[in-house]
């Protein structure tokens, strides 16, 4: 493993953060991608019946 600064991994984990961003910002059929999986993912879902609290 290459010894690096710390501010030089935060710069480049910035620096591919922002990369990152701007793509899926601008790539439609990512971002609907993803919208679709977190939708489908758990907390999102959209159920018709109400949830059971009883167990509360």
């Amino acid at each position: 493993m290459f010894s690096q600064s710390l501010p030089a991994q935060l710069f480049r984990m910035g620096i591919l953060l922002m990369i990152t961003l701007v793509g899926v910002h601008h790539c439609q059929p990512l971002l609907d991608a993803l919208a679709e999986h977190a939708m489908s993912g758990g907390c999102h879902q959209q159920n018709s019946t109400s949830p059971n609290h009883s167990g509360l």
